[in-house]
């Protein structure tokens, strides 16, 4: 049984973002509702480059934790024109998306993580750094590339297995703007919300007005952190950070 046909699924990502996820969604026989709550910012201030090029040829390891951090980072190196300076650094990533932008972008990916979540990812090069330690160098020095308000989980759980960590800010997501006046959701006639960031939570909050009751479905951790600060209850947190695992849940 199908679990999702004719649910009505309202997708939250930036307004770039929406078509792919409802594809998919249509696809398994949900009525997908876009309504962008984010937008992405790239960070190119001057000070983010010159930490970039003072940093990147001491690395042995590039992290990413999203596309759009692959996005930013690879915008970064065409900028400073520093691409040469990546060819020593291995790249981990968090998920298979991720890992697509990377062979895409920068031709190759030394390790992904095994669940595809951040905390899978700081396990798995923990272990690949430790096991590929020498007597000259014990401590590996890793960049993460990263939005600017992610969390740091992934850098202290790094930094607590003894590397060395320095973190990029390569681009940042902004909830919407408040509407001065919020549009009911019993309108959208939504079953269910799938919400994939904090800021997200936010945007939607600026937004919407809850005035029914609906089902919500989160990403991970964090954005089931944020919605319960909102004092909303979250229905379930996906089996793993993609669409994929939001649909899992879901069914």
């Amino acid at each position: 049984m199908n679990s999702l046909k004719g649910k009505r699924v309202l997708i939250t990502r930036a307004a770039e973002d929406c078509d792919a996820w409802a594809a998919q969604l249509k696809n398994a026989g949900a009525i997908p509702v876009i309504l962008p709550c984010i937008s992405c910012e790239f960070i190119g201030e001057p000070m983010t480059k010159a930490q970039l090029m003072d940093t990147l040829l001491e690395m042995d390891w590039v992290v990413f934790t999203s596309r759009r951090g692959v996005e930013a980072f690879t915008q970064f190196v065409e900028e400073t024109e520093c691409g040469a300076m990546l060819a020593e650094a291995q790249i981990a990533v968090v998920g298979p998306a991720t890992a697509d932008a990377a062979f895409k972008l920068l031709g190759r990916v030394d390790l992904t993580a095994e669940v595809g979540t951040a905390a899978s990812l700081s396990q798995t090069l923990a272990y690949r750094v430790k096991e590929n330690a020498s007597p000259k160098q014990l401590t590996s020095r890793i960049l993460i590339a990263v939005a600017e308000n992610a969390d740091s989980a992934l850098e202290n759980n790094l930094t607590a297995a003894g590397s060395e960590c320095t973190r990029l800010n390569v681009y940042r997501t902004v909830p919407v703007n408040t509407c001065r006046i919020k549009q009911p959701l019993s309108k959208l006639r939504a079953d269910k919300i799938l919400l994939a960031s904090p800021s997200a939570v936010i945007g939607l909050l600026n937004q919407i007005e809850l005035d029914t009751k609906v089902e919500i479905f989160t990403i991970g951790p964090s954005t089931s952190r944020a919605v319960r600060i909102a004092e909303l209850a979250v229905t379930a947190e996906a089996t793993n950070p993609s669409l994929e695992g939001l649909m899992e849940t879901m069914r």
